[in-house]
């Protein structure tokens, strides 16, 4: 078990972008990055999967955009990685 103090993380915007959910609704995409990522506590998941980490990660969030905002779609080894799953996901995606 390992204990997270939430004030040491952080998260910077990278990227923004839009897209038409359902081709009506506009709704916002941001990339940002930040030095953690949460694991799954699921201890039937392998240890880089159920563990929180520390590190370099770039996290895809769907959404009203704020900061530590829970509703995103995983984070990322790298900016491509995570404009790569945002594009797949968001179809018709514009990067602003």
């Amino acid at each position: 078990f390992q204990e997270v103090v939430l004030s040491n993380i952080t998260e910077e915007v990278i990227l923004r972008g839009t897209w038409k959910y359902a081709d009506v609704v506009l709704k916002d995409v941001v990339i940002v990055k930040s030095n953690f990522k949460a694991g799954s506590g699921d201890y039937q998941d392998c240890a880089d999967i159920r563990d929180d980490q520390f590190g370099i990660f770039y996290g895809v969030r769907v959404g009203e955009y704020l900061n530590k905002s829970p509703f995103h779609g995983g984070d990322y080894f790298t900016l491509e990685e995570a404009k790569e799953y945002a594009s797949k996901v968001c179809s018709g995606l514009e990067w602003l």
